[in-house]
């Protein structure tokens, strides 16, 4: 850590919403050295101490990144009298300041906030007086607060999110619990909470303490794990892993109980927010499927089914129209099946019984009041809508998700349309599938298409799963591969890998799967022979061909290949923009890791960068394009993406690209289950290359991830009688997905 003395010159950059700023200073020596780093605006007239490390820009050299800083204890006069004078100070022109130096000196500021009282002999009204000592006060005080949470070992940028959330609250709400942060503050977890926690003197076995791990048990490990519920010993196990050391929880319990945070039901600990989701879900699914009044014309529906199959020249098998008829003259069914079973045929098909039936117009824009089609992701909507010919939309869109977190549907203001159709259902987690049921009306007819064979959500939950568990659904399930897709080698190994039949001697390359038997040293070269070869047939780098890895680290992970394809398949490698340890060029595959629905993306959309430039400040900003949505990224907001070469197994669900590359290593083995290769196997159109060790296809072929823990089927089917609802359940916030 380096610290520089000097006074701020001029802001290149600020960002008012989380204080990212880029400054240039004057030292004592009378270098202009360029700052950057999480600071607010302070003072130009003032000297500061600045500490940080030092980082080389491509285009502007060394810069100070800084990590804290404060103000200097001796300041000059000259400097006093223009601070005091400046626009910090309403009242305090320039004559004024120079009679409160010339009075008080150059510790002026600390005789004022000692006794405000010092500076009657200046001729200041009490009023004034007053209002001057407050801005004063507010000055100080936030200054003092970002140097003590400093002390606490805390970046800039979280101490600016800690003040601009509990302002001049801020010392007071850390020193009387900092474990609140875990749940205010993203960015801090239990580990940062501990440690400042530490640094006040709060002793180990502290109930604040034992309480906060044992709720970062529940939201971390069993969230991450996909678990609503834990069984006491589970809570007790990594409640302790969290802590560290032996100690009593009961207490702890006893009064999170008591708090209402967590919930025990027989021997589930759930939180709060947790359980009152998934019986609000099994209610409304309960209401959804239970509607009276609705009657329907089953003779009909077939007689229009069969002019469909003239008017489109194509025969439906008796599965298919077994599943439309269902779907048409039920209040909500389940349609689920693999890839060639024909979950779109269907889909199809039914829509055009529909709009027969009640007399729809396609043509007319009115229609999407009457039909709502959605997907979990935008890339699935995307495929959605090219596969139907009909608009398609992300639920989030759908529910007027507005970038403040809130929806502009909810149980209180419902959806308009009659029919909905929810396709990859398998990714919805419990949050998101409150949301979207909450807002859909008792009479609407609901659709839900899946694999329920794919991985589960992300978020907490196994919606689909649980809802076809749960036998009080009308579920079509889709177990004939079609003709067109019987010489597909892909879904053959998909099925084989899914019924856990596949053996050795079904590794054979064939028609559109290709397996290498290839070292980890050998895989990297032969996905970039791959690549090239693909590319000279005229496949896209950006649409076409995608690597699929379980993990992020290592040296086949993510992030290794990622860096591999950006040297190799990215010419345009000049005037990059860095974050942290990616640069980003003109032309790189990117794809967006957050939802922001303020610019219209959302979490697991792909998209190309397509320019990089600099402002009238001289500062960096990159235009990505996603599906000819523009969007601008500046520095602080490139925390938001990531390259996408290669992406995660998770990221690719709801997608399908025409080449698929997968490699299979021994790293990889602890994650290697039959759900994560099917869905990865799946996501294959037209080519699918498999590289590695091929006897881990086997393995994983034979392994079945851990079943999720939750009770919405058997809250569904009465099998646990919930309590009934008194007060709604909280506003949420739709889980992100990964």
């Amino acid at each position: 850590m380096e610290t520089i003395k000097g006074k701020i010159k001029n802001y290149v950059f600020h960002n008012d919403e989380n204080s990212y700023s880029i400054a240039r200073i004057i030292t004592e020596t009378e270098e202009i050295v360029t700052i950057v780093g999480y600071f607010p605006i302070v003072s130009e007239d003032i000297d500061y101490e600045f500490s940080g490390t030092w980082v080389k820009h491509q285009s502007y050299g060394d810069q100070l990144k800084v990590e804290s800083f404060k103000k200097c204890e001796e300041q000059s006069v000259a400097g006093l009298t223009s601070y005091l004078s400046s626009s910090f100070f309403h009242g305090i022109g320039l004559k004024t300041a120079e009679k409160i130096v010339d009075l008080l000196g150059a510790d002026a500021i600390k005789k004022i906030m000692k006794d405000k009282k010092v500076l009657k002999p200046i001729g200041l009204s009490a009023i004034r007086i007053e209002k001057f000592y407050q801005q004063l006060i507010e000055n100080q005080t936030n200054e003092h607060i970002l140097v003590s949470l400093y002390g606490y070992n805390l970046s800039g940028k979280l101490a600016m999110k800690l003040l601009n959330k509990y302002h001049m609250l801020t010392l007071e709400k850390l020193e009387d619990n900092p474990y609140r942060l875990i749940d205010d503050i993203e960015g801090i977890g239990f580990i940062k909470a501990d440690e400042i926690a530490n640094k006040l003197g709060i002793e180990k076995d502290d109930l604040r303490r034992i309480k906060a791990a044992i709720i970062y048990a529940m939201q971390y490990i069993a969230y991450q794990n996909g678990d609503l519920y834990l069984t006491s010993e589970q809570l007790r196990t990594y409640a302790l892993q969290v802590l560290g050391s032996e100690t009593q929880l009961e207490p702890a319990i006893d009064q999170l109980i008591d708090e209402s945070r967590i919930i025990i039901e027989d021997d589930r600990y759930y939180l709060t927010l947790s359980y009152f989701t998934e019986i609000s879900l099994a209610n409304k699914l309960n209401e959804l499927s239970n509607v009276e009044g609705k009657s329907f014309d089953i003779k009909y529906l077939e007689t229009l089914l069969d002019a469909v199959e003239i008017q489109k020249g194509m025969q439906y098998t008796a599965e298919q129209k077994k599943a439309i008829i269902t779907a048409l003259s039920s209040p909500i069914t389940i349609i689920t099946g693999g890839p060639g079973t024909g979950k779109t045929t269907i889909i199809d098909g039914l829509l055009e019984v529909y709009r027969i039936y009640h007399h729809l117009n396609y043509k007319n824009p009115a229609i999407y009041d009457k039909i709502a089609l959605m997907a979990p992701t935008g890339r699935a909507a995307k495929r959605m809508k090219e596969l139907l010919n009909m608009d398609a939309k992300t639920i989030h869109r759908h529910l007027g998700y507005s970038y403040d977190g809130l929806f502009t549907y909810d149980e209180h203001h419902q959806m308009p349309q009659d029919l909905i159709i929810v396709d990859e259902a398998s990714m919805i987690d419990i949050f998101l599938a409150h949301k979207l049921f909450s807002a859909i009306k008792d009479q609407a007819q609901v659709i839900i298409v899946g694999d329920v064979d794919q991985l589960p959500s992300v978020g907490p939950g196994q919606v689909l799963a649980d809802m076809i568990d749960s036998g009080i659904l009308p579920v079509v399930r889709l177990n004939e591969i079609h003709r067109q897709a019987k010489d597909s080698r892909i879904i053959k190994l998909a099925s084989s890998v899914n019924q856990q039949n596949l053996t050795t001697d079904d590794l054979i390359s064939d028609n559109d799967v290709y397996l290498y038997k290839a070292s980890s040293e050998k895989i990297k070269e032969v996905i970039i022979n791959q690549i090239k070869g693909a590319l000279k047939e005229g496949y896209s780098m950006i649409d076409d061909i995608q690597v699929l890895a379980p993990m992020y680290k290592g040296e086949l992970g993510i992030d290794s290949f990622n860096k591999m394809l950006q040297e190799q398949f990215n010419r345009n490698q000049k005037d990059g923009m860095t974050f942290g340890d990616k640069t980003y060029f003109v032309g790189d595959k990117v794809i967006q890791l957050v939802n922001d629905p303020e610019r219209l993306i959302m979490n697991g959309d792909i998209g190309v960068v397509k320019s990089i430039k600099y402002n009238s400040q001289n500062d960096q900003y990159m235009i990505v394009t996603f599906d000819d949505n523009d969007v601008m990224y500046e520095k602080a907001d490139l925390d938001e993406l990531n390259l996408a070469y290669a992406i995660s197994i998770h990221k690719s669900q709801g997608s399908e690209y025409k080449i698929v590359m997968i490699p299979m290593i021994r790293n990889y083995m602890h994650m290697l289950k039959k759900e994560l290769i099917y869905t990865a196997i799946t996501r294959a159109k037209r080519y699918l290359i498999l590289l590695g060790d091929m006897n881990l296809l086997v393995y994983a072929a034979n392994h079945l991830s851990e079943k999720r823990q939750t009770t919405l089927a058997n809250r569904l089917n009465h099998q646990i009688d919930s309590p009934d609802l008194e007060d709604e359940v909280e506003e949420l916030s739709p889980y992100d997905f990964m």
